[in-house]
């Protein structure tokens, strides 16, 4: 009994010295990838190894590759959307200006024209005006004077300068404006000529009538004998004389009082030689016992023509011209048309 206890006691302490069982020693794994080839039955088969470490470093690179490729992708995708709608609203644009632009040189060939016409009937009212004025004896007023036309002070010298005086607004934005403001200033100047076209008509007609009335007097003299009853030179006894007696010697110039067409021109009874003149409007101017007549029945005369010569053929006592005037076919005094400064006494 006592050597078992003293054996467990030493066994006891054998089993409290034994040294911990150490494990077995982990070797190290060879992280290396075996990829196989096969390419045939007959072809050897071939393999290559990678190290594992180097597949996941070039399966994360290419992972990273990707998604960079696509966030790139992405953003030049979105910026490719956004330039072709950049490019088609551009183009749109351009396509409003080219039509603008199209527009602009329709106007800007529409202006000239209308510029041109401005001018060339600045011009033309300058000759109406010059003629009108010519006309009624203002000739001499045209040179170096400012005249208003249709809103424009044209001047009248050497040349046209025109200048707007209600004229083109400052304020001008648009061509349309500017159009607009040259159609008014057309109208206003086409009004203008018209109002001048008329103006010289006027002028003309009254001219016409002043040449064609016989208020001319016919021939310098003594004035001797009046329009209306008289006693007869001849008879002694009361008649009713149609015109005026003008005396004077003998040869002495008969002119014509007013434009005209000789409706007569030869010997009448009475009367001896003889012209008439038409002059329209209703006056027909007689003068009678000429010694010689210079015109022929329907010949055209103006007003101071020499028609005839002072003479006392006829029923006459001497030397002098009857001057008659008709209006409408009736003797009238010869002194309502005649320029009475003429009338000698």
């Amino acid at each position: 009994m006592g050597e078992d206890e003293g054996r467990g006691g030493n066994d006891l302490g054998s089993y409290t010295n034994l040294k911990k069982p150490s494990l077995p020693y982990k070797t190290k794994r060879n992280d290396t990838l075996t990829f196989v080839i096969m390419s045939g039955p007959d072809n050897p088969v071939k393999d290559f190894r990678v190290s594992a470490r180097a597949f996941k470093f070039c399966v994360a690179f290419f992972c990273i590759a990707l998604i960079s490729f696509g966030a790139v992708s992405y953003y030049y995708l979105h910026e490719f959307r956004d330039n072709k709608v950049t490019i088609a609203e551009l183009a749109e644009i351009n396509e409003i200006l080219n039509d603008t632009t199209s527009n602009q040189e329709v106007l800007i060939k529409d202006l000239q024209h209308i510029a041109g016409n401005l001018l060339q009937k600045i011009e033309d009212i300058e000759v109406l005006n010059t003629e009108v004025r010519t006309k009624v004896g203002l000739e001499e007023e045209l040179s170096g004077e400012t005249q208003i036309v249709a809103g424009y002070s044209v001047s009248r010298g050497d040349s046209i300068d025109y200048t707007p005086a209600e004229g083109i607004d400052e304020d001008m934005d648009t061509l349309e404006d500017l159009k607009q403001e040259l159609l008014d200033m057309d109208y206003k100047m086409t009004e203008q000529a018209m109002e001048l076209l008329l103006l010289k008509d006027d002028v003309e007609r009254q001219l016409a009538f002043e040449a064609a009335l016989p208020s001319l007097w016919p021939m310098e003299g003594m004035y001797v004998s009046a329009f209306g009853n008289r006693r007869d030179p001849i008879t002694g006894g009361t008649g009713f004389h149609q015109g005026i007696d003008i005396a004077n010697r003998s040869g002495t110039k008969i002119l014509a009082a007013g434009d005209g067409i000789v409706t007569f021109a030869g010997y009448k009874s009475g009367w001896g030689r003889m012209v008439m003149i038409n002059h329209g409007y209703g006056y027909v101017s007689q003068y009678a016992h000429c010694s010689t007549l210079n015109v022929l029945e329907g010949q055209r005369v103006e007003k101071g023509d020499v028609i005839a010569a002072c003479g006392s053929t006829g029923r006459t006592t001497g030397s002098h011209l009857h001057f008659g005037v008709q209006l409408n076919g009736t003797f009238i005094d010869p002194m309502r048309v005649l320029i009475t400064e003429g009338a000698q006494k």
